[in-house]
Order: C-alpha cells, then structure tokens, then sequence
C-alpha cells in the first residue's frame, strides 16, 4: 500500500471518530482518579490532536510525512477508536482508563512526529529557509565571481591605462624630436650665417688696419661698421634663441622619455610592493611624476643668462678692435 493510500485511510478513520463527538461524552463522564491522566486530562489531549490534524489537514501537510510516520498514526488511531468503541459500551473504571492511555499515547506521537509544527507552516518555514539557503549560496557564489571579476579587470586595467599612458608620452616624445631637429638645423644655419658675417667683419677690420683696403672703403669702413655691427646683435640674437629652443626640446623630449618609462612600469612596481602603504607611495610619487607639467624653467632662465653674456663677450671682444679716440 502507497503512503498516499495510508493517508486516506487516516483521514477517513480520523473523521469518524471526529463525528463520533468524543469531547462531549467526555464532558459528562466521570471516573476516579488514577495513575494517569484524568478525565480533564484526557479531554485536552484529545482536543489537541483534532486541533492539531485539523489545521494539518487545510494544508495538506499529510503528504510531508513519511510512510512510517503514516502508518504508526494510522496505527495508533485505530488503538484509541477501539479502545473509546469499549468505552462507550461500558462506561466503566477500566474501559477510560485504557482509552485515555491510548489518547495519551496518540497525543504524545502527534508531537514526536511534528504535527503542529507542520500545520502551523513548518512546511513552508522549511521550503522558504530551503530557497533563502539556496539564494544565499547563490549571492555568496555570485560575489565571489564578481570578486574574481574585479580582480581580474584592475590586473587588465592597470596594465592597459599604464600602455595608454606611456603611448601617449611616447607619441609626444616623437612629435617633439621632429622640431628639435628643426631647431637644430636653425641653429647651424643662423650660427653659421652669423660666424660668416663676424669673419667678414673682422677681414674687413684687419684690412682696413693693414691698409690693404682702397681709400675709399677706408673712408666709409667706420659707418659699415657700425651698421654690420648692428645687424650682427639680432644675428646672434636669433642664433641664442634657436640654440635655447632646442635646448628646451631636447629637455622637453628626455621628459616625456622619462614618463613613458615610468608609465610602462608603475604596474611592475605595484606588483612587486606586497605592503599596500608601500604601494601606494610608490603610485602616488610616479603619478606625481607622471602627471607633473615638463618645465624647465630655471634650465630656461640659465640659458638666457648665458646667452646674453655670450654676446656680451663678444661685443667686447668686437670693441678691442675699434680704435680709441
């Protein structure tokens, strides 16, 4: 016989003896006292087990239990309808007593077995805790995957920002050493230039001393002078600033050199500081690094300064040739 079968075999026999009225035959009886329970006594437990299969029953929490469980209530409620079958045939001492140790017995199975439980929503407590249980395995897995997902996507990231960075340096880098090279080939031309107009100055001075030149170059040598003279200032001049601008290319160049090197590497460095304070310094002081503006002011300001008394020397130097009044 199937458990399904045992249950309607319960059910069946427990509704009987529901109609049968126990409770009010009960309600009138009355026995000695005796070593166990009670007319009272009785009456109590036997409204527990109705209240209790009842409440069961509008649930359907019969089908939870198992075959055993079944069949020993099954078994243990046929006992106490006999035995409350002898009862109402003799009323007596002996007759109650052996029906309310049956009640008893019933009363005391229906607890073991969790019958109140069940048909106060045990059922339904145990499918919610089982599905809460089920759902919270699942977040906990989920988190651990998002976990593993983050650390995976900072190990892409770090490397990824790093490259962008040190591609960008370098694209910069790139770009700057094409106008150092202009500045340079300025500079050999405006120097060149500029050492060719000095010499024929000089050559002309020498000549001009030596009597070499004719009378008249000699009698306009001093106002040619003084204009080659001038013209030579913003000669030099041009040939500082070109010389100074590809310093500071060249200086400019080295510094993005410089940060892309550092760029490409911060992910090592983080990799290999295990400490995270010491990481942290380490990042912080190569973004410093990184993302501090490449100025070379004070290199700038040496260079004007030495440009300027370069030509200073050579004014000089032009002036010992000039004769004295």
């Amino acid at each position: 016989m199937s458990t399904a079968a045992r249950i309607a075999q319960f059910t069946d026999v427990f509704r009987k003896f529901q109609a049968l009225d126990p409770l009010s035959v009960l309600k009138v009886a009355v026995h000695n006292e005796y070593d166990g329970p009670n007319v009272a006594e009785t009456s109590a437990s036997l409204r527990f087990v109705f209240d209790s299969f009842d409440a069961l029953f509008s649930v359907n929490g019969m089908e939870l239990l198992s075959f055993v469980a079944v069949t020993s209530l099954q078994s243990n409620l046929q006992n106490t309808v006999n035995a409350y079958n002898q009862f109402l045939s003799a009323r007596e001492q002996g007759s109650f007593q052996q029906f309310a140790n049956h009640v008893d017995t019933f009363a005391n199975i229906t607890r073991s077995l969790g019958v109140p439980s069940l048909a106060a929503g045990g059922a339904q407590l145990e499918s919610a805790t089982a599905a809460v249980t089920k759902e919270l395995d699942r977040l906990v897995k989920n988190n651990e995957e998002v976990d593993a997902l983050k650390k995976d996507v900072r190990t892409l990231i770090t490397p990824a920002i790093a490259g962008s960075l040190s591609k960008a340096f370098m694209g910069r880098r790139n770009a700057l050493t094409v106008w150092r090279v202009i500045w340079l080939v300025l500079t050999f031309v405006v120097g060149g230039f500029a050492v060719r107009e000095t010499y024929e100055v000089i050559r002309a001075v020498a000549d001009v001393m030596k009597g070499v030149a004719p009378q008249v170059h000699a009698d306009l040598f001093w106002p040619a002078l003084i204009i080659r003279s001038i013209v030579l200032i913003p000669l030099f001049a041009a040939f500082g600033f070109a010389f100074s601008q590809y310093r500071k290319e060249r200086d400019f160049e080295e510094e993005y050199a410089h940060k892309a090197a550092i760029a490409s590497s911060l992910p090592n460095y983080g990799d290999l500081a295990r400490d995270q304070s010491v990481r942290d310094r380490i990042v912080t002081g190569a973004t410093t690094v990184i993302f501090s503006s490449p100025t070379v002011l004070a290199k700038e300001a040496e260079n004007s300064e030495a440009t300027i008394a370069g030509m200073k020397e050579m004014l000089e130097s032009l002036g010992k040739f000039l004769p004295k009044r």
